[in-house]
């Protein structure tokens, strides 16, 4: 495990849940979903921390265009840059988003509190989300998961909540106890699925391509949820032009900022699906032969590739390349569009 020494204030702003991004020094070889233990260099006290997101920036504008300031512990342009030229003097950004692996928590909504066994509560210490994540008994004696989240920013708990009722009589999703907005947190209690996750099963990858399917195919023009459309993943990429430019990778080296634009427009997808916006190897699960989907945070209408995109790259991480061709197989995809994934490439460079 890499020990990071971390200014006081920082660090302090981490602990407390003030600061989910931060810079590192260039020299540090940091991967995607490595922990690491920061160390306040003031005290010596350690925080355990998960690396989510590993991306590097050529200047502090451009970090700026893609992450919000408050991420950072920062409110204003001017204090973040400051702050940040006292203590890197880089031609390039080291950014990481981060999450703490351990957290304290004190509820305050008395409604949800009348409905859990609070002293069962027990942090998931794991996880993508900016949300924390605790197993919990019910009074009724369910098994749930508790989401806790501060309330800033796009993101919301509201969305993964419209999305479970949604899909209730469409998928093998949990049933949600209850969600409320108090003071500045979200609260989402849902049930607790114990299953396995598909991928430990033998060759997965034809199932997991059967699943995707499924998914995909719950599409209706009716659907609410369309905050990953086509259009606002094209619209959004433009916007940030100047960024997807400088993190382009090997596919688009010998391409202008104007040829990126145009290749967008020209081979914008037309595949809209119902996806699940985060489908990575742990999110889906398998309970008595029945297959449940969890993390739908993100549902919305959109390219299929969207999906297809985010597995593969969650193959490779895993080492787990060989499930390729099977799933491949299992979706059933005869028409595969390797144009429509260099596609999605381009439009990742411009989230975090």
């Amino acid at each position: 495990m890499k020990k990071i020494k971390c200014n006081e204030k920082e660090f302090e702003n981490i602990r407390n849940n003030k600061q989910t991004y931060k810079i590192f020094d260039n020299n540090l070889n940091l991967e995607y979903l490595e922990i690491c233990e920061l160390i306040n260099e003031n005290t010596d006290e350690k925080l355990e921390i998960q690396i989510t997101s590993v991306k590097r920036y050529k200047t502090l504008d451009d970090i700026i265009k893609i992450i919000n300031l408050e991420n950072f512990g920062h409110e204003d342009k001017e204090s973040f840059i400051k702050y940040i030229n006292t203590i890197y003097n880089e031609n390039e950004y080291l950014v990481c988003r981060i999450k703490k692996t351990i957290n304290n928590i004190i509820i305050d909504d008395e409604k949800l509190l009348d409905l859990i066994k609070i002293k069962t509560l027990q942090q998931e210490k794991l996880g993508l989300s900016g949300c924390l994540v605790y197993r919990v008994k019910t009074k009724k004696e369910q098994d749930a998961i508790l989401k806790v989240q501060n309330i800033k920013g796009n993101d919301s708990l509201k969305e993964e909540y419209d999305v479970l009722k949604y899909l209730k009589d469409k998928m093998c999703v949990a049933n949600v106890y209850y969600y409320n907005s108090y003071g500045n947190k979200e609260y989402l209690l849902r049930e607790y699925i114990d299953g396995e996750p598909l991928y430990e099963s033998k060759k997965f990858g034809y199932r997991l391509g059967q699943e995707l399917k499924k998914i995909h195919e719950q599409y209706s023009e009716k659907c609410q949820f369309k905050k990953f459309s086509v259009d606002n993943l094209l619209k959004n990429t433009i916007e940030k032009i100047d960024i997807v430019y400088q993190l382009r990778g090997e596919h688009f080296k010998d391409f202008s900022k104007n040829d990126l634009i145009t290749f967008l427009k020209q081979n914008k997808p037309n595949d809209d699906a119902l996806i699940h916006g985060d489908f990575s190897l742990t999110n889906i699960l398998v309970n008595n032969g029945k297959y449940y989907y969890i993390d739908l945070g993100n549902v919305s209408i959109s390219t299929k590739y969207f999906d297809i995109y985010i597995l593969k790259k969650s193959l490779k991480i895993n080492n787990l390349e060989e499930e390729w061709e099977e799933f491949l197989r299992g979706y059933n995809i005869d028409d595969y569009n390797d144009i429509y994934m260099r596609w999605m490439e381009l439009i990742e460079l411009s989230y975090n």
